[in-house]
């Protein structure tokens, strides 16, 4: 573990001292995200900070760990830097949802059929294939609309890529564990800046690309030896016979890791159709947006230590109705920070385990999920109730 050390701080600090140079130039460039009825900030705030994210972290897969030779990484950051591009073209131009997709769908469909990145849990090639590229596209989606409140998206993000990181070092893909650590290291550092009350966003240009980059990884893993996670198996004989089966079980592992954004990403797509709305329709409608507005014995306990550190720190905004809001916006994203983390830590622990005991685990976060959405589903953030 300890050749991770020297990189990761290496990039840890670069972002630290990247991200700054990267705000000059979202305001000389003008890249900047302006208040509106749907936001929640009040003030005008730069983007690009996806860019303070993004150099950092090819800076040290280039000169800080000379060993990343897969070829399969390679294509991972080339076509991560093509869907950047497609985010700042988004953050620059305002592009509209179609284009977006069309962009996000095209750059899969090149790492998948050009590249040959895959999973291999299914039969047919060429649904391996199909699955691939939707799969891409979704976690892409799925983290840029995580990324709706201050320090959301980059919080979970590194969780996610560090929980990857120990995934992939007990898999012995040392490789794609140093990939995922400085991902995770770049991803926390701009935390300093993008955590409420946040001084730049990460934009488009960040979000498609750690989501682009998470998606990838996942399949990373799904697709290696399966006997490399060191499952212990029950019925042993029926999972030789059948192990296209024991694969597709295997795929639980990334989604788990996962779970935060593609439960908001489902969340939000279903509520919305059953209000009328189109699923692209944005709004602040989504998990976060709900769990702000909810105020139970944990919120409230959160909410006076967060006062108590803003008055410590001197952070403390100059209306009472922007501090509330940044108290809100820190105390969700804690929430859901915490959720990541207890979702990605029990995947890692239970899948060193047994098979029983990940589907058990997999079986209780769903219907925790069901619960989950259920009680949010009532916040009222539409017209009517549904």
């Amino acid at each position: 573990m300890e050749i991770f050390l020297l990189p990761t701080l290496a990039v840890f600090v670069l972002t630290l001292l990247t991200v700054p140079l990267v705000k000059a130039l979202a305001w000389k460039l003008n890249i900047v995200d302006k208040p509106e009825a749907r936001k929640m900030q009040t003030e005008t705030i730069p983007l690009l900070g996806g860019l303070g994210i993004l150099i950092p972290f090819v800076l040290g897969l280039c000169f800080f760990y000379k060993g990343v030779t897969d070829l399969n990484l390679k294509a991972v950051v080339f076509c991560a830097a093509l869907i950047a591009l497609l985010g700042l073209c988004d953050d620059k131009y305002g592009l509209t949802w179609k284009t977006k997709l069309a962009g996000q769908l095209a750059v899969s469909a090149l790492l998948v059929f050009g590249f040959g990145l895959k999973t291999s849990f299914l039969e047919l090639d060429i649904l391996n294939s199909l699955v691939s590229v939707c799969w891409l596209a979704f976690i892409t989606n799925s983290i840029n609309l995580l990324d709706n409140m201050d320090g959301l998206a980059a919080g979970v993000s590194a969780l996610a890529a560090f929980f990857f990181f120990l995934l992939s070092y007990k898999a012995g893909q040392p490789d794609l564990a140093m990939f995922c650590v400085l991902l995770a290291a770049c991803a926390l550092a701009f935390l300093k800046y993008n955590f409420s009350p946040a001084s730049i966003f990460m934009g488009d240009l960040g979000s498609l690309f750690l989501g682009f980059t998470l998606g990838a990884v996942a399949i990373l893993l799904q697709v290696k030896e399966i006997s490399n996670w060191e499952i212990v198996l029950w019925h042993s004989e029926f999972f030789q016979r059948y192990e296209y089966i024991y694969e597709g079980i295997s795929v639980l592992i990334p989604l788990l890791v996962l779970a935060v954004p593609i439960f908001d990403t489902l969340l939000v797509m279903v509520l919305r159709t059953l209000n009328g709305l189109g699923i692209f329709t944005p709004g602040r409608d989504h998990s976060s947006h709900r769990l702000a507005r909810m105020k139970g014995f944990l919120q409230r306990r959160l909410d006076k230590l967060i006062l108590l550190y803003l008055r410590l720190a001197g952070r403390r905004r100059s209306t009472r109705q922007t501090v509330l809001q940044g108290v809100a916006q820190a105390r969700t994203a804690l929430l859901l920070y915490a959720c990541a983390a207890l979702v990605g830590g029990g995947t890692l622990l239970i899948s060193q385990l047994s098979l029983r005991g990940l589907l058990v685990f997999a079986a209780v976060v769903a219907a925790a999920a069901f619960f989950s959405a259920y009680k949010l589903g009532q916040v009222l953030v539409y017209r009517k109730k549904i």
